[in-house]
Protein backbone atom coordinates (compact mmCIF):
# COMPACT_ATOMS: atom_id res chain seq x y z
CA UNK A 1 0.00 0.00 0.00
CA UNK A 2 1.36 3.24 -0.83
CA UNK A 3 1.13 6.17 1.78
CA UNK A 4 -1.23 8.93 0.60
CA UNK A 5 0.42 11.39 3.61
CA UNK A 6 2.80 11.35 6.89
CA UNK A 7 2.97 8.41 8.73
CA UNK A 8 0.84 8.34 11.76
CA UNK A 9 1.88 7.21 14.72
CA UNK A 10 -0.40 5.88 16.72
CA UNK A 11 -1.08 3.11 13.92
CA UNK A 12 1.99 1.64 16.03
CA UNK A 13 -0.74 1.31 19.33
CA UNK A 14 -2.77 -0.76 17.12
CA UNK A 15 0.12 -2.74 15.60
CA UNK A 16 1.29 -3.34 19.21
CA UNK A 17 -2.68 -4.19 20.27
CA UNK A 18 -2.60 -6.70 17.43
CA UNK A 19 0.39 -8.32 18.47
CA UNK A 20 -0.29 -8.90 21.39
CA UNK A 21 -3.82 -10.39 21.05
CA UNK A 22 -2.70 -12.97 18.88
CA UNK A 23 0.66 -14.10 20.74
CA UNK A 24 1.45 -13.44 24.45
CA UNK A 25 5.13 -14.75 24.08
CA UNK A 26 7.85 -12.25 25.32
CA UNK A 27 9.40 -11.76 21.72
CA UNK A 28 6.13 -10.76 21.18
CA UNK A 29 5.49 -8.44 23.90
CA UNK A 30 8.77 -7.04 23.88
CA UNK A 31 8.42 -5.86 20.23
CA UNK A 32 4.96 -4.18 21.29
CA UNK A 33 7.10 -2.37 24.17
CA UNK A 34 9.05 -0.92 21.45
CA UNK A 35 5.90 -0.05 19.28
CA UNK A 36 4.54 1.59 22.00
CA UNK A 37 7.43 3.76 23.00
CA UNK A 38 8.04 4.82 19.09
CA UNK A 39 3.71 5.79 19.00
CA UNK A 40 4.39 8.03 21.86
CA UNK A 41 8.10 9.77 21.56
CA UNK A 42 6.63 10.07 17.32
CA UNK A 43 3.59 11.67 18.57
CA UNK A 44 5.40 13.62 21.32
CA UNK A 45 8.27 14.45 18.61
CA UNK A 46 5.80 15.80 16.35
CA UNK A 47 3.47 18.00 18.56
CA UNK A 48 6.25 19.97 19.98
CA UNK A 49 8.23 20.08 17.04
CA UNK A 50 11.63 18.93 18.06
CA UNK A 51 13.77 18.53 14.80
CA UNK A 52 17.07 16.61 14.15
CA UNK A 53 18.36 13.45 14.77
CA UNK A 54 21.08 14.19 17.09
CA UNK A 55 20.17 13.13 21.33
CA UNK A 56 16.57 13.10 19.55
CA UNK A 57 15.43 11.42 22.30
CA UNK A 58 16.84 12.69 25.95
CA UNK A 59 15.65 16.32 23.72
CA UNK A 60 12.12 14.91 23.32
CA UNK A 61 11.76 13.96 26.90
CA UNK A 62 13.51 17.76 27.88
CA UNK A 63 10.81 19.26 26.06
CA UNK A 64 8.26 17.38 27.31
CA UNK A 65 9.36 18.34 30.58
CA UNK A 66 8.98 22.60 29.85
CA UNK A 67 5.44 21.54 29.39
CA UNK A 68 4.69 18.51 31.48
CA UNK A 69 7.11 17.26 34.32
CA UNK A 70 4.77 14.21 34.87
CA UNK A 71 4.48 13.42 31.28
CA UNK A 72 7.85 13.39 30.58
CA UNK A 73 9.16 11.55 33.73
CA UNK A 74 6.33 8.61 32.23
CA UNK A 75 8.05 9.46 28.75
CA UNK A 76 11.43 8.36 29.87
CA UNK A 77 10.46 5.60 32.26
CA UNK A 78 8.43 4.08 28.73
CA UNK A 79 11.89 4.78 27.13
CA UNK A 80 13.96 3.12 29.67
CA UNK A 81 10.96 -0.25 29.00
CA UNK A 82 12.08 -0.25 25.22
CA UNK A 83 16.14 0.09 26.02
CA UNK A 84 15.60 -3.24 28.09
CA UNK A 85 12.73 -5.04 25.62
CA UNK A 86 15.18 -4.37 22.79
CA UNK A 87 18.86 -4.68 24.54
CA UNK A 88 18.85 -6.66 27.27
CA UNK A 89 18.56 -10.56 26.36
CA UNK A 90 18.40 -11.69 30.72
CA UNK A 91 17.13 -8.82 32.26
CA UNK A 92 18.96 -7.90 35.13
CA UNK A 93 15.97 -6.03 37.20
CA UNK A 94 14.12 -8.65 38.71
CA UNK A 95 10.66 -6.43 38.52
CA UNK A 96 11.53 -6.00 34.64
CA UNK A 97 11.49 -9.49 34.18
CA UNK A 98 7.45 -10.03 33.42
CA UNK A 99 6.76 -9.05 29.82
CA UNK A 100 3.36 -9.40 30.14
CA UNK A 101 3.51 -6.74 33.51
CA UNK A 102 5.84 -4.77 31.33
CA UNK A 103 3.47 -4.37 28.39
CA UNK A 104 0.44 -3.54 30.63
CA UNK A 105 2.68 -0.92 32.10
CA UNK A 106 3.70 0.41 28.47
CA UNK A 107 0.53 0.66 27.49
CA UNK A 108 -1.00 2.21 30.41
CA UNK A 109 1.26 4.70 30.51
CA UNK A 110 1.57 5.35 26.66
CA UNK A 111 -1.87 6.06 27.25
CA UNK A 112 -1.50 8.63 29.84
CA UNK A 113 1.30 10.33 27.94
CA UNK A 114 -0.16 10.63 24.72
CA UNK A 115 -3.58 12.11 26.58
CA UNK A 116 -1.39 14.91 27.56
CA UNK A 117 0.42 15.65 24.59
CA UNK A 118 0.30 19.49 24.07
Amino acid sequence: MVASGPFNPHEYLRIADALTALDSSEASLRTAVGRLYYAVFLSVRESLGVAGRSRIHGRVIGEMRRHDRTAAMELDTLRELRVIADYELEVEDPLRRDWQWNYRMARQLAGFILARVP
